[in-house]
């Protein structure tokens, strides 16, 4: 396959499914604010982090969910590596990503509990623009994690107003419910 994309793209929806009957022992926000105030990152139905999450299976292997531009501006991109090697090199002192672990905030607590039932990368078109694709272009939007008790999806997505959202943004989301993804635009094809 001589398709740099097409590659990606395999190499990421592997990293997906392998999270299949795996659990999370630890997860970690990524962001530019402060996670020692849950007021700026916990939106009851879904979180901020900002930049990306990463998540710390059970063998201690990591997975980092951060958006990106491979696929157009913006998507989801998922990595079988720590967050570190995908944010900036600047210090917290000088503007650079802070992060907090939040493995056992109330709403992933309650899933953690239970390995991954089920997860994928949900591509969509019509979310990220690629200088020089003609038509529209497919685009990691979120990775999707069904637990026993319920689901999450990190989603490549931003506010833009109090009632509309930009799906396919240069930040990132955890939404926590069905209602809140549906709200937000979510495509409902998961």
């Amino acid at each position: 396959m001589n398709d740099p994309l097409a590659r990606r793209r395999l190499e990421m929806d592997r990293i997906a499914r392998r999270l299949a009957r795996r659990r999370i022992n630890a997860v970690t926000y990524w962001g530019l604010g402060s996670f020692s105030d849950p007021s700026l990152w916990d939106i009851s139905d879904w979180h901020l982090p900002v930049m990306g999450v990463e998540l710390r299976l059970d063998d201690g292997a990591p997975v980092s969910a951060v958006w990106g531009s491979d696929f157009g501006h913006f998507g989801l991109e998922l990595y079988a590596s720590p967050m570190t090697d995908h944010v900036t090199a600047l210090d917290v002192d000088d503007g650079g990503p802070n992060h907090g672990t939040v493995t056992d905030h109330p709403r992933w607590a309650a899933l953690l509990i239970d390995p991954i039932v089920d997860a994928r990368l949900v591509w969509a078109e019509g979310y990220a623009d690629r200088q020089g694709a003609v038509g529209p272009v497919a685009a990691p939007l979120a990775l999707r994690l069904n637990f026993p008790n319920g689901r999450i999806r990190i989603i490549a997505a931003m506010e833009h107003t109090d009632d509309r959202w930009w799906l396919g943004a240069d930040e990132v989301i955890v939404a926590f419910t069905d209602e809140f993804a549906a709200s937000i635009g979510y495509p409902d094809n998961d």
